[in-house]
């Protein structure tokens, strides 16, 4: 990181000066970084025909996170859980489960995707509500905050891109 701010103290913004502002530094490294993953995965989606698939994956993102916090705040053995990682895993096995089904009928993706997202919205609005609380309390989860990045998601994020173009290239 100190490369990254060291680069940075050379433009002529305020933010940029040395020692001040690393919520800056860190929400523009942020963008750098996950701005060639989206368009890499932007254009997976299109050619595949999957449009409506990033829809159905914040669905179960949203559903993941509600068992995520359902989980943490319910059984002590995954008191330390975070609903994000949670979400993550959902999401992969959400899509992995696409997968499998659009491949084993005759349907269209669309037709696929859309019973999958509307059970997803359904399914989170659910385990979210069980309380009787609002689902609203997601909202800091599901729409997140790029001025609040840590340098570790960053470099998460870094390793996704580093992956997706591996993946892109063989």
């Amino acid at each position: 990181m100190e490369l990254w701010y060291g680069l940075l103290s050379l433009l002529p913004f305020d933010w940029a000066q040395p020692g001040q502002m690393y919520f800056m530094k860190h929400a523009l490294l942020a963008v750098l970084v996950i701005s060639p993953l989206f368009g890499l995965l932007s254009t997976m989606v299109v050619t595949n025909r999957m449009s409506f698939f990033s829809d159905a994956l914040g669905h179960s993102a949203f559903t993941g996170i509600a068992i995520g916090t359902l989980l943490s705040s319910a059984w002590r053995l995954f008191a330390g859980v975070d609903p994000m990682w949670v979400a993550v895993l959902f999401a992969v096995g959400f899509a992995l489960l696409f997968s499998v089904v659009r491949r084993r009928t005759n349907l269209a993706s669309d037709t696929v995707i859309g019973v999958f997202s509307s059970t997803a919205v359904a399914l989170g609005i659910f385990i979210a509500t069980l309380d009787g609380g609002s689902f609203t309390k997601f909202n800091a989860l599901l729409i997140g905050d790029i001025l609040s990045v840590e340098p570790v998601k960053i470099g998460l994020m870094a390793l996704i891109l580093l992956v997706v173009i591996l993946l892109w290239v063989c």
